[in-house]
């Protein structure tokens, strides 16, 4: 049965042509750091994935939970094929804020999203309002601390001030400004008072295998005091 969410406008944003390969290992990613913290079994788990893009990651995690429901600001191409590919799964397109017509999540999905939001204060007050009571947010995105902006993948742009960040941005053609900004895991932090937060990094560094990381380097970090990341 369709309802007006599923309602789309005629003129759809085109598939991306890059990160094909990326999207699906991010969202078995996803689903790995998240087993780890709450447990193996979504299938009873209502799923938000907020700025779902072309909806990849969702449609990969759609056959582990009872439903999914990705948001974008852009309607894109691949939904209604996604959609019929997996019947637990639909989109809505419009602001994070047209989610409060759903029911509310069991875990909400929000990543590399809050660099392109004006206000990512308001996006985290939102996600809590939503999140049924004891549910889970994945919320990842860029720590200005790193030295690569890992949008445009240029060295310390993103530690200027941001309206010069942008005009260089501009003025080297890349698609959008607002990829300049970011903020600190502290500050991050702070937008999340309210919540029990747990840091995903030293789980990633104990189990590097669950994301397909290998080799010497590797077992070097999983053996780092993560105590000192924490």
């Amino acid at each position: 049965m369709s309802s007006a969410r599923d309602t789309m406008p005629t003129s759809k944003k085109m598939d991306p042509s890059w990160g094909d390969r990326d999207r699906p290992v991010k969202a078995l990613a996803i689903l790995s750091t998240c087993r780890r913290i709450i447990g193996g079994d979504f299938s009873e788990m209502r799923w938000l994935d907020i700025g779902c893009g072309c909806g990849d990651i969702a449609a990969t995690i759609a056959p582990h939970v009872e439903h999914i429901t990705g948001i974008d600001p852009s309607s894109w191409q691949r939904w209604p094929a996604l959609r019929a590919l997996h019947p637990n799964m639909d989109f809505i397109n419009g602001d994070f804020q047209d989610a409060e017509k759903i029911e509310s999540p069991d875990v909400i999905v929000c990543n590399q999203v809050y660099e392109h939001v004006e206000e990512p204060l308001r996006l985290i007050q939102f996600i809590h309002k939503i999140l049924k009571p004891g549910g889970y947010v994945y919320f990842a995105g860029p720590n200005l601390l790193f030295p690569i902006e890992p949008h445009v993948f240029w060295p310390f742009v993103h530690w200027l001030p941001r309206r010069h960040a942008e005009c260089i941005i501009r003025t080297l053609g890349a698609r959008s400004a607002s990829t300049a900004h970011s903020v600190t895991i502290w500050q991050m932090r702070r937008w999340f008072e309210g919540f029990d937060v747990t840091n995903a990094v030293p789980i990633i560094l104990r189990h590097p295998e669950d994301y397909g990381r290998k080799g010497l380097p590797w077992r070097m970090l999983a053996a780092f005091p993560h105590g000192i990341i924490d």
